[in-house]
């Protein structure tokens, strides 16, 4: 099975995936890649922030970008209504 590197890019810089994760479709990458992202957005919302102009690079057993997931496909934001 393919190994996949994911990489963070955020407010903080670069993180770079030392160990990556064996993924056998696109579906289960993509899993992974929204995931993570909605774990580190959760930190983030614990401290008061929600900074979601980060993204996750995902590199194939090559070191080749395979693809590139933005923080805001992670989630849908509901605020309030009008009327609210």
């Amino acid at each position: 099975m393919p190994r996949y590197r994911f990489n963070i890019y955020n407010g903080t810089g670069l993180t770079e995936d030392e160990e990556g994760r064996e993924l056998a479709s696109d579906e289960a990458i993509r899993a992974e890649a929204l995931k993570g992202i909605r774990s580190i957005l959760g930190e983030d919302i614990m401290s008061g922030v929600l900074d979601l102009r980060g993204r996750l690079e995902i590199l194939d057993e090559a070191g080749e970008l395979y693809l590139t997931v933005p923080f805001t496909e992670a989630v849908t934001i509901i605020g309030r209504s009008a009327q609210g």
